[in-house]
């Protein structure tokens, strides 16, 4: 106490060990480590004050240090940043826990003090390639555990100090899903991934998301043989987006997948791997032999395949029989005419298929080989659920009698021919109960628009229309025309409607509303008049309209770049705040939130 306090040196200190020892320790935790000389001759009592003097807790006695293990005084210190990896202990053990300390502390970057390979593993399996780790977590809990169970949890991205019971119940799995994209893996990684899969005998449904990882040939080789082990695979979805597989990677990949004849639930996603024609005639022929499939999605966007690459996918898929349930997306692939007309006998083929999802944009199709298409989908009468995307393919106007429940057009340039020629066959669909039309960017003007009124209000069993009519020039008699057909649609309970930059103005705005207002089963109402030069008075008719939907829950306006003034503007929020069931609203005018218009109502 003397000496903490100064008034005593360490000149008088007794001779006796436990007397030195811990009059040194007093002046160390006064002074810091600079009193060593004064220690007694045993080399573990000055080194226990010397790492206690580091840690400097003035009502620290020797008592209590001389109970703690050095090497946990060690690694508290270069915790702390107080002691370095030149001060530590050469024992084994020591080694490795002062390292782990420091790589807890640093991330990976201190293992080239590691001096033992498996001690350099398993701290770089717990860091997980240099992320700060459990701070809790000691050597002793590390080193128990297996290493190979080590490297699965750091695939798996299971915790180290949960991982036996982790491990014990990803090996009972039967279904597994990893997101591992934009990874970096390469084809090293992928090895190291598919050889802790194998471990994993009892998954029969496997998600794995595996795009953006630079896996390249050679990355490919080593993905088709680990996926070749999965015999007992049931369903398999597989994104391989954007990997540069090439034409000979996408060979191996789809090789491999032929071997699977337990497969019946196949998703294969090979967007942008540059394929060509020769790597989608080897996907088609390995999907080919997949006899006992009924549910495939394969997406070849942007492959480069050409008239000959989509020939191959189509008699791949034709060979299907017992497909009910298919996607296929061959967007951006410089199909033409041919490709096209290939496509569509193949689907022709299909006549079991009961749900479809074909997306052939951008490939300049042109009308004819639009309406091969169509022709094709005309054939398959067990179909109940259909989506066509045919962007941007030049399809004019040779559009007409099929049936569908999603139809995207956008873009297609239809004209009002076109518009009348899609509607004669939407028409008579008098069954359907769900329509998505997506008919934006086709310059329909006012004779498309009727005739997209008047197919509509044929359709007398719809509770659930998204209709998408955005920059089609339909002026104020097209927004008239579209309001007469919705506002027959008495039984509607979902209406999506979106009008945006069309010119409507106020009378257009106007008609849409009191349309609108007639609708007295709807609930659900998304309503996108942005761009449409409305003022205070189609405010005030958008409001009015609205005000009438007692019933309505859920509401998503948008009525951007539209000068309403403050006018206008006040007349929308005022009809809001009547809609006294409103739960869930978005898009509000002037950044009003539910409670504003709830308020306002009071």
């Amino acid at each position: 106490k003397l000496i903490r306090k100064g008034l005593l040196t360490l000149d008088y200190a007794s001779t006796s060990a436990r007397a030195n020892a811990a009059i040194v320790l007093a002046a160390c935790q006064m002074h810091g480590a600079g009193q060593l000389e004064h220690a007694t001759t045993n080399p573990e009592v000055s080194e226990r004050i010397r790492l206690a003097g580091l840690l400097g807790n003035d009502e620290l006695r020797l008592q209590d240090i001389e109970v703690l293990d050095l090497e946990d005084l060690q690694m508290t210190l270069i915790r702390k940043g107080l002691l370095t990896l030149d001060g530590a202990s050469t024992s084994a053990r020591a080694d490795a826990a002062i390292v782990f300390a420091a790589c807890q502390m640093h991330g990976g970057g201190q293992l080239e003090h590691a001096t033992n390979p498996e001690v350099r593993e398993r701290i770089r399996l717990a860091l997980r390639g240099g992320d700060r780790f459990d701070e809790k977590l000691r050597w002793q809990d590390l080193e128990v555990i297996d290493l190979e169970d080590l490297k699965l949890g750091q695939i798996f991205r299971l915790g180290v100090r949960t991982l036996a019971e982790d491990i014990t119940q990803l090996r009972q799995n039967t279904k597994l899903s990893l997101a591992l994209a934009g990874e970096g893996l390469g084809a090293k990684g992928c090895k190291t991934l598919f050889e802790a899969m194998a471990q994993l005998k009892q998954i029969t449904d496997l998600s794995l998301d595996l795009k953006r990882n630079k896996l390249g040939f050679e990355g490919g080789i080593v993905l088709s043989e680990g996926i070749a082990q999965l015999k007992q695979i049931t369903k398999l979805n597989l994104n391989l987006k954007r990997n540069s597989l090439g034409a000979d990677g996408g060979k191996a990949v789809a090789e491999a997948i032929a071997q699977l004849k337990q497969i019946t639930d196949l998703s294969l996603d090979l967007t942008d791997n540059k394929l060509s024609a020769e790597g989608s005639k080897a996907v088609s022929e390995g999907i080919a032999q997949l006899k006992q499939i009924t549910e495939l999605s394969l997406n070849l966007t942007n492959n480069h395949l050409g008239d000959e690459g989509s020939k191959a996918v189509s008699e791949g898929i034709a060979q299907l029989k017992q497909i009910t349930d298919l996607s296929l997306d061959l967007t951006n692939n410089h199909l033409g005419f041919e490709g096209g007309q290939a496509v569509s006998e193949a689907i022709a083929q299909l006549k079991q298929i009961t749900k479809l999802n074909l997306n052939l944009g951008d490939n300049h199709l042109g009308d004819k080989g639009g309406q091969a298409v169509f022709e094709a989908i005309a054939q398959l009468k067990q179909i109940t659920d259909l989506s066509l995307d045919l962007g941007y393919n030049g399809l004019g106007a040779e559009l007409k009698q099929f049936d569908l429940k999603q139809f995207d057009l956008i873009s297609n340039w239809l004209g009002d021919m076109g518009g009348q020629a899609v509607f004669e066959g939407i028409a008579q669909l008098k069954q359907i109960t769900k329509l998505s039309l997506r008919l934006g960017r086709n310059k329909l003007g006012f004779e498309g628009s009727k005739a997209v009124s008047e197919g509509i209000a044929q359709l007398k069993q719809i509770t659930d229309l998204s209709l998408d009519l955005g920059f089609n020039g339909l002026g104020a008699d097209g927004g008239q025309a579209v309001s007469e057909g919705i506002a027959q649609l008495k039984q509607i309970t979902d209406l999506s409607l979106t009008l945006t930059n069309n010119n409507l103005g106020d009378e257009g705005s106007k008609a849409v509303a009191e349309a609108i207002a007639q609708l007295k089963q709807i609930t659900d109402l998304s309503l996108d008049l942005g761009f449409n030069r409305l003022g205070a008075d189609g405010g005030q008719a958008v409001s009015e309209g609205i005000a009438q939907l007692k019933q309505i829950t859920k509401l998503s306006l948008n009525l951007k770049d539209n000068k309403l003034s403050a006018e206008g503007g006040k007349a929308v929020s005022e009809g809001i705040a009547q809609l006294k069931h409103i739960t869930n609203l978005s898009e509000c005018p002037g950044g009003h939130t539910l409670a504003d218009f709830h308020s306002m109502s009071l």
